[in-house]
C-alpha cells in the first residue's frame, strides 16, 4: 500500500514554476492557462492536472495535493517519492550513501555524523575550486567563488539504506535561445559544472584506483588531475570511508535538474569499494607532497644559519606552520638578508617572506624568497 499525503504543510512548500518544469520535463504539456490564476496540464488523454500558478491562492495546498496524487498514479511511484523529487526540481541532487552493516537502522553515531558531514563539504569545496581550475592540491587560500558556491549548497533530509546524506545543489533553469541566437550551446552555469566536475572526479577517482592495484604506479591519479582529481578530493573520499582501521564503501548517486536536463551519458552513479580506499588515501598523500604552495607566507625563528666562507649567500632554516603542523623550511637568501636573518636569530625575532614552497624529501625549501622582512616583538 502506497502512503497517500494529506498533509497541506507538505504541498504548501511546493513552488509552481518548478513544478510546471517537472511536468514538461516529464513529457506533460499545458493545454490550458489563466494568467497568474492556474495552468492545466495533460499528458495524453488519460491524465490532466490543474497546477495553481500562486501560493497564496485559497486552495493551493488542495490543489497540490490534488496534481501529487494523478502525478503518482500516472509514474506508478509513491506520492511521497513523486513529492521528494518535486521538492529539487531545480536542482542537482548527489546522495552520498555510507554502505556497512553496522548502519541498516539509518543511524549513526554522532561523531561520525560530524566527521562525515564535514567530508562531505570537503569534497563540494574541491569539486567548486576545480571546477574555476583544476590542481593536484587547493591549499588554505580558496577561490571567494567557490567559497560562494558552498554557502548557496543544503543538505537535505538523511534517507534509509546504511547512512545516506543527501547534498542539494540549486542550478539556473534552462532557457532554449530564440531564433535569432546566432550562438551554439549555451554554457553551462557554473553551478551545474561544479557537480558535473564533481561526478566525473569521482569516477576518475575509482578507475585510477583501480589501475593503481593492477600497475602499482601513481601516474593513474597524476593523469586525472584535469578531470578534477585532487589530494583535497581523495582526503575527503578516504575520510568518508574510514576511520582508523575500519573501511566502508561509499556509493554516489547523482541526480540531475529536471529544470536543466544533462545528456544520457553523463555519470549517474559511482562506487568507491573498501577495496580502493587505501590507494585513494596515499593518492592524497603523494598529490599533496609533490605539488608546491605557490605564494606561501612564511613566518617564524631562525633555527640554523649557514654560509661557507667567501660566499655572497647563505641559508637559513626557519621554523614555521605548514598545512599539517610547524615544520623546518630552508631559504636561500641574498648577503644582507642573510645578515639581517643573523641579526633576528641573535634577537630573538621572527622572520617572514613570500616564495614558493616546495617538499624536498623530509624536508621543505622556500624558493624564490621575496619581501622578506624581521619581524621585531613588542
Amino acid at each position: 500500500m502506497k502512503a497517500d499525503i494529506r498533509d497541506a504543510a507538505s504541498v504548501e512548500v511546493l513552488r509552481p514554476l518548478e513544478v510546471a518544469s517537472y511536468l514538461r520535463a516529464s513529457g506533460w504539456e499545458q493545454v490550458d492557462f489563466k494568467e497568474g490564476q492556474y495552468a492545466v496540464w495533460a499528458r495524453g488523454a488519460e491524465f490532466e492536472v490543474l497546477l495553481p500558478l500562486r501560493s497564496d491562492l485559497r486552495d493551493f495546498a488542495l490543489r497540490m495535493g490534488d496534481l501529487l496524487r494523478t502525478l503518482a498514479k500516472a509514474e506508478d511511484r509513491s506520492q511521497l517519492s513523486v513529492l521528494s523529487d518535486l521538492l529539487v526540481t531545480g536542482a542537482d541532487v548527489l546522495r552520498v550513501r555510507i554502505r556497512d552493516e553496522d548502519l541498516t537502522d539509518g543511524s549513526m553515531a554522532i561523531e561520525d555524523h560530524t566527521r562525515i558531514a564535514q567530508k562531505v563539504r570537503d569534497m563540494m569545496m574541491a569539486a567548486a575550486c576545480s571546477a574555476i581550475e583544476p590542481r593536484p592540491v587547493w591549499h588554505k587560500r580558496k577561490p571567494d567563488r567557490a567559497v560562494e558556491y558552498l554557502r548557496s549548497v543544503r543538505v537535505g533530509q538523511t534517507e534509509r539504506g546504511s547512512y545516506v546524506l543527501t547534498v542539494i545543489s540549486r542550478v539556473p533553469p534552462y532557457l532554449r535561445p530564440g531564433q535569432s541566437q546566432l550562438f551554439g550551446e549555451t554554457e553551462e552555469p557554473y553551478e551545474r559544472v561544479v557537480t558535473l566536475r564533481l561526478a566525473h572526479a569521482l569516477e576518475a577517482v575509482e578507475q585510477a584506483a583501480e589501475s593503481s592495484a593492477a600497475t602499482g604506479s601513481f601516474d593513474s591519479f597524476e593523469a586525472a588531475v584535469p578531470q578534477g582529481v585532487s589530494a583535497n578530493l581523495c582526503e575527503a573520499i578516504a575520510g568518508l570511508a574510514s576511520e582508523d582501521e575500519t573501511r566502508r564503501s561509499v556509493d554516489f548517486a547523482f541526480s540531475w535538474s529536471r529544470t536543466r536536463p544533462v545528456t544520457q551519458s553523463q555519470v549517474s552513479r559511482i562506487l568507491v569499494a573498501r577495496d580502493r580506499v587505501p590507494f585513494v588515501r596515499e593518492a592524497a598523500r603523494l598529490l599533496r607532497e609533490r605539488s608546491p604552495v605557490e605564494g606561501f607566507e612564511l613566518e617564524g625563528p631562525v633555527v640554523r644559519l649557514e654560509r661557507p666562507e667567501g660566499a655572497t649567500t647563505g641559508h637559513i632554516t626557519v621554523y614555521a606552520v605548514v598545512e599539517e603542523g610547524p615544520k623546518r623550511v630552508r631559504i636561500e637568501l641574498s648577503e644582507e638578508e642573510y645578515n639581517q636573518a643573523v641579526n633576528a636569530h641573535r634577537d630573538g625575532h621572527d622572520v617572514r617572506c613570500i616564495g614558493r614552497l616546495v617538499r624536498e624529501g623530509r624536508g621543505y625549501h622556500l624558493k624564490n624568497p621575496s619581501q622578506f622582512a624581521v619581524r621585531v616583538h613588542d
